[in-house]
């Protein structure tokens, strides 16, 4: 699944029955490339950030999760989640400081949240090739 297909996707909390906010984005973090965590937008209050833990699946229509948002999991998340923020369209340089291109999708699997590729002007790069995510660049490995 791509992150530009779930991308203003409702996410509704099980229990509530009811809307907890859209996907933003999602909170990544490398060796092994992963997804910690959606980003939120539009939130009917409870926070920003809904951890990988409590998303019970993602279907064509909207994001189920099991539990509404809890503040104490996005102080886990800060710093990963400040680095996260706009990721298409981000720098992707080698770890030689060579420009690869830009971050143009994310595709992860939906069941586990495992990054499967990182989709580039340049092409595909397979998830082992992440290094590291900050606010200026997505760092790969050189192929």
């Amino acid at each position: 699944m791509l992150l530009s297909e779930i991308t203003d996707r409702p996410v509704m909390d099980t229990a509530e029955a009811q809307s907890i906010g859209l996907v933003d984005s999602l909170v990544i973090a490398p060796r092994p490339a992963r997804v910690l965590a959606l980003r939120l937008k539009k939130t009917n209050g409870g926070g920003t950030l809904l951890t990988w833990q409590y998303v019970h699946a993602i279907g064509p229509d909207a994001v189920m999760a099991r539990v509404n948002i809890r503040e104490e999991d996005e102080e886990d998340l800060t710093q990963h989640a400040a680095a996260c923020r706009n990721l298409l369209g981000r720098r992707i340089l080698s770890e030689r400081g060579t420009e690869v291109g830009t971050l143009q999708d994310i595709d992860f699997d939906p069941e586990s949240g495992r990054i499967l590729s990182l989709l580039t002007s340049c092409g595909a790069l397979p998830a082992p090739a992440l290094i590291g995510v900050g606010a200026y660049a997505v760092i790969v490995q050189e192929a």
